[in-house]
């Protein structure tokens, strides 16, 4: 039985080394054309439920409500934000806030991110909460003591204090 030289053995190796990198490479290119990426999104807030309350502890219904959220993609920073109003027991809630890259970002950077896993730059979050007649009061999603972390989510407790004369 004829033995293959060890010229025609290296030869065949390499060349099915570069067929097998060019299918890597094709698969990867259309990965990345397709936007099938989207593992490169993370979260920047769970779940979060507010409640207002005045200083005597009672509820507070109608203040509106502002979240925003966002995080910084090299020196680019995407945003979100959406307004709500609290209901008759002074709750407002909010679903976990995820986010992206900037729109238009080339398919090889998705992937890139995908790959890597770290997301750039701190994402936060935080809300705003007015009424006419009381003090503007807003509230981080990260590092603020009114906020108290269950597995449902965050649940934050604001206090709105009266706006003083003057």
């Amino acid at each position: 039985m004829p033995q293959p030289s060890d010229e025609s053995f290296m030869n065949r190796r390499i060349l099915d080394s570069v067929v097998a990198m060019k299918l890597l490479i094709s698969l990867l290119a259309l990965v990345a054309a397709t936007g099938a990426v989207a593992a490169a999104e993370f979260m920047v807030c769970p779940p979060w439920e507010i409640m207002v309350v005045d200083e005597a502890g009672k509820p507070m219904a109608g203040c509106a409500v502002v979240q925003e959220w966002g995080s910084d993609f090299q020196n680019v920073y995407v945003t979100g934000t959406t307004n709500a109003v609290t209901d008759a027991e002074g709750r407002v809630r909010f679903p976990s806030r995820h986010i992206g890259p900037p729109p238009g970002e080339s398919g090889w950077r998705k992937l890139g991110r995908a790959i890597d896993r770290r997301p750039e730059g701190s994402p936060a979050a935080m809300a705003i909460v007015s009424k006419p007649g009381y003090r503007l009061e807003w509230i981080h999603a990260r590092g603020d003591s009114r906020n108290v972390t269950t597995k449902e989510g965050l649940r934050g407790l604001i206090v709105l204090k009266p706006e003083k004369p003057g």
